[in-house]
């Protein structure tokens, strides 16, 4: 009987209890969201860790979530779900430099005057310079020599010259070159070149160093006295040395040739100097000019000795 009673009442009860709902797991933050998708971004494994785990710390509710994210973002058929909140792999900007940074070079001074029997002057000026620009290195070069011996004029010549090498390896490298010069004296009203070929750096030490150079050119000339031109096609050739042989002496040598059928040319430059100050220095410099066919009463072979005065910069 009391069950009858009480079975509509339990009925009630039952139909009025309700069972307990399964509590969804909260959203991952977005932060977080945006911190795992900038570091899938980069490529790195090691920082893309390093990332999660934090992000794990930092949200220890949501290890799940993470790691489901982490997995949507490395399919590599799907794009990002979460934009990054940071722009990964901005491209840098081009190095640019200022007009003087890595220029060096050096400016000889010499000249000489003698009074009495004979009366001589002589006066000459050298510029080296060179500036490096990413694997280009351009190298300038200019001369003026002028004398005088009882008023008669004796000496007369300049010239200058541009290289640009372009470094291939640490050691290789290839070069473009022009050059004209002006030389009365040894019977030339002009001489013009232009050439390309390749070199190598057989020493580089911080006290010595060893490069040479080698390739076609095209030489054309004028002679000051007849006024005959000549083009040819020549092979140049070039060898440079550099050796500090202590803290204040210093050795360099230069010599260039150029071979060609009409006249080959060679000149040569040696020069030993001595520290006066950090940029100031005095040495002595013997120039060796010599051409196999020269013009018409014109000795083959010219030689100087000089005094100078350097500043090296």
């Amino acid at each position: 009987m009391f069950e009858a009673v009480l079975a509509p009442v339990q009925t009630v009860i039952e139909s009025a209890h309700v069972s307990p709902v399964e509590q969804e797991a909260p959203s991952l933050p977005d932060g977080a969201a945006r911190m795992i998708s900038a570091a899938t971004r980069l490529d790195d494994a090691t920082q893309l860790e390093a990332v999660i785990a934090a992000a794990k710390l930092a949200f220890p509710d949501h290890h799940d979530a993470i790691d489901a994210l982490v997995t949507d973002l490395s399919q590599p058929t799907e794009p990002l779900r979460v934009d990054a909140f940071v722009v990964i792999g901005t491209p840098p900007e081009p190095q640019t430099y200022s007009f003087l940074e890595n220029l060096a070079g050096q400016v000889d001074l010499n000249a000489s005057y003698t009074d009495g029997n004979t009366e001589t002057s002589n006066f000459g000026a050298r510029l080296n310079a060179s500036m490096k620009r990413e694997t280009n290195i351009h190298r300038v070069e200019a001369y003026a020599n002028t004398g005088e011996a009882n008023g008669v004029r004796n000496q007369e010549n300049w010239g200058a010259s541009y290289q640009m090498d372009t470094l291939w390896t640490d050691d290789v490298f290839g070069y473009v070159r022009g050059s004209y010069e002006s030389d009365a004296f040894l019977g030339f009203e002009y001489r013009a070149f232009a050439g390309a070929g390749a070199g190598y750096y057989f020493i580089q030490k911080d006290d010595l160093t060893l490069r040479g150079e080698v390739g076609p050119g095209y030489r054309y000339s004028r002679i000051k006295d007849t006024g005959d031109e000549s083009a040819d096609w020549v092979l140049y050739g070039a060898m440079d040395t550099h050796w500090n042989l202590n803290k204040d002496w210093r050795l360099g040598h230069n010599s260039k040739v150029t071979l060609s059928e009409p006249s080959t040319s060679v000149s040569s430059r040696s020069q030993l100097s001595t520290a006066l100050t950090e940029a100031i220095r005095a040495g002595m410099t013997y120039e060796v000019q010599y051409e196999e066919n020269p013009p018409v009463d014109k000795d083959n072979l010219d030689t100087i000795w000089k005094i100078n005065l350097s500043y090296g910069f």
